[in-house]
């Protein structure tokens, strides 16, 4: 059986990919071609993901179907992607997640996206936020770790599959 640490190492199929997040392959292509994903493991030929990449789709996915603007899910993917990038095997030590916030904001010039290291930190976020004359109507938040968790048992599931 193949191990944790082979998880982040290797890299992965489109298919494996979106057997892994669970959607589409031909969205994720589609996703690709409009550039909506900046990858670590780009270059010329077949596409392979890099665990950071996985995580990155993952992300993005989840964004969109708890029906964010693509624009917001491509920021937020790419922050929390950029923030955790070869740390996710971490994530798994920590008694409290990670957590992405981001607001809803209607321009580009005012999204705020912070990252915080547990839940307190993140309630202590939102209330300071809640407080402020600048806050906006909308906000997502992201459980990092809940989606780590998420995607190690799907890959695990499509590993036990192909085997």
């Amino acid at each position: 059986m193949i191990g944790k640490s082979d998880t982040y190492s290797r890299t992965y199929t489109a298919s494996e990919v979106a057997k892994i997040v669970g959607m589409n392959i031909e969205t994720l292509r589609v996703w690709r071609r409009r550039k909506q994903l900046v990858l670590e493991g780009e270059r010329q030929g077949w596409t392979r993901y890099t665990f950071n990449d996985l995580m990155a789709v993952a992300t993005y996915h989840n964004m969109v179907r708890s029906h964010c603007t693509n624009t917001i899910a491509e920021l937020i993917a790419g922050t929390v992607s950029q923030q955790l990038a070869n740390k996710w095997s971490g994530i798994l030590g920590t008694e409290s997640s990670v957590f992405c916030l981001c607001n809803n904001a209607m321009d580009e010039e005012n999204i705020q996206i912070e990252m915080h290291l547990g839940l307190e930190e993140l309630l202590k976020a939102i209330t300071q936020i809640m407080r402020s004359s600048k806050r906006q109507p909308a906000y997502h938040i992201v459980d990092c770790g809940a989606l780590f968790l998420k995607v190690l048992v799907s890959c695990t599931k499509v590993r036990e599959e192909s085997e």
